[in-house]
């Protein structure tokens, strides 16, 4: 006859079992690399028209889920529809299958307005959540599993050796040729030698913030202030060699050939650089109305260095300049300054967890004329601000009498700018330099 308690035993005995079979079974069934890609369609209210392709690889290691979501712009004119849904995802997968993975944009105009997680089933129905359905519209799709976890394992060594040596050719590299930054569909690359092109304009991105990254090392007294420009511009550097990865990635596979970049120098003028450097992106408040800046270095009629910014609209069918303010040389350092007060101020009104609206100006041009606007004398101002859930920006304002247009940008991207407006500065400065010495000055240089 059996006992009680060896009743009891018995059945603890198979709920260990069981409980362990489950854990084991739940850690390890689902480990693999999964990947997908697909069109997604934006809302008709968006600046990107055409479809973006989206691109999503996930390695799942013990219920654990690390990946990447990727889009290149799909062919779309405009500057953020390439900057939407680029950021590495982190996650777990539990005992059913069900998901719950997190995105984390790269771009901070995207984290406002792009995807931020994905629900569902693993080897089911996923959704793609983002922040604004108004122009990015939950999407459903699924994922394919391409690799058990073994196989993960023996090629994760050839992908770190690759990225490694990637990075190292980067950082070897860091002056090189621009190309322009337009965005280019991988679609319509029909050859190695646009292929090619195509993977330059990316590297030379790369290398023009690597040089910034290193005039900001020798500008830069502040060693904290050396850290904020070297993390943002490094966060930039690592997703460009993400995304560069893994289109030299697919143009092997369709060319059957590597394509590495072959440009190897950046010594080309300050307007070229203008255009390989990223353009910023900014938004106007209290509208939907989105665009970019672009610094370009300009010597007027009467021979004064100055430092045009165009606010472009590049939805615009006539004229994609929507306004432009020129700062002369000898006060471009002021709006550096201001655009620095605005990361300074931020890290002041979170530390003191101000969660009431505020705006300040931060620094005015000419001095003193911000304050009381009159008709016939105009100003540039930047200003701080900060809103009730305690976010912060940084507003370029051009006061043309008492009418005011402000045009707003992220703390991230007034920080870039400032490095941008540095590097173009001293770019611009050589070259006026140079080009406005005599002949006699310039031999004087050779004794």
């Amino acid at each position: 006859m059996i006992s009680k308690n060896s009743i009891l035993n018995l059945s603890l005995i198979l709920f260990l079992i069981s409980f362990s079979f489950s854990h084991l079974y739940a850690q390890g069934v689902y480990d693999g690399k999964y990947n997908t890609a697909f069109d997604f369609k934006m809302s008709t209210s968006s600046v990107c028209p055409k479809t973006l392709p989206i691109e999503i690889e996930i390695v799942i290691t013990d219920s654990k889920a690390e990946g990447y979501i990727f889009n290149n712009g799909g062919g779309n004119e405009h500057a953020f529809c390439k900057l939407y849904h680029n950021g590495p995802i982190t996650g777990s997968v539990d005992s059913d299958g069900k998901v719950k993975f997190k995105i984390k944009q790269n771009d901070s105009h995207s984290i406002q307005y792009s995807s931020y997680k994905i629900t569902g089933e693993l080897e089911g129905r996923l959704k793609l959540y983002s922040r604004s359905t108004q122009y990015h519209p939950t999407h459903k799709f699924t994922l394919a599993r391409v690799a058990d976890s073994k196989q993960v394992t023996q090629n994760q060594t050839v992908e770190e050796t690759t990225t490694k040596e990637t990075t190292t050719s980067v950082n070897q590299n860091n002056n090189s040729d621009s190309s322009s930054n337009n965005t280019i569909n991988i679609d319509n690359i029909n050859s190695v030698e646009d292929a090619q092109t195509y993977i330059n304009e990316i590297q030379a991105t790369i290398n023009m913030y690597l040089t910034i990254n290193n005039v900001m090392k020798t500008n830069t007294k502040s060693k904290s202030e050396k850290e904020k420009y070297n993390d943002i511009i490094n966060k930039k550097i690592s997703s460009l060699i993400k995304q560069k990865e893994l289109l030299q990635n697919k143009l092997k596979s369709r060319f059957s050939t590597p394509i590495k970049p072959t440009n190897t120098n950046l010594n080309v003028s300050a307007f070229r650089s203008a255009e390989t450097f990223p353009k910023i992106p900014f938004y106007v408040p209290g509208t939907d109305e989105i665009g970019e800046m672009l610094v370009i270095p300009r010597v007027s009629d009467e021979g004064f260095l100055k430092y045009q910014l165009d606010f472009l609209d590049p939805t615009s069918e006539y004229d994609q300049v929507r306004d432009t303010i020129s700062i002369f040389h000898e006060n471009i350092d002021k709006i550096i300054l201001g655009l620095k007060k605005v990361d300074e101020w931020t890290t002041v009104a979170q530390d003191n967890k101000v969660t009431r609206r505020v705006s300040k100006t931060a620094v005015c041009i000419p001095e003193g004329s911000c304050e009381n606007k009159k008709q016939g004398v105009s100003s540039t101002e930047v200003v701080f601000q900060v809103y009730e859930d305690g976010s912060t920006s940084g507003k370029i304002q051009r006061n043309k009498g008492t009418f005011s247009v402000g045009y707003n940008l992220s703390v991230e991207s007034s920080v870039l700018l400032s490095a941008y407006l540095i590097y173009m500065r001293d770019i611009g400065a050589q070259e006026f330099k140079i080009g406005s010495m005599s002949d006699e000055q310039v031999e004087e240089l050779f004794n």
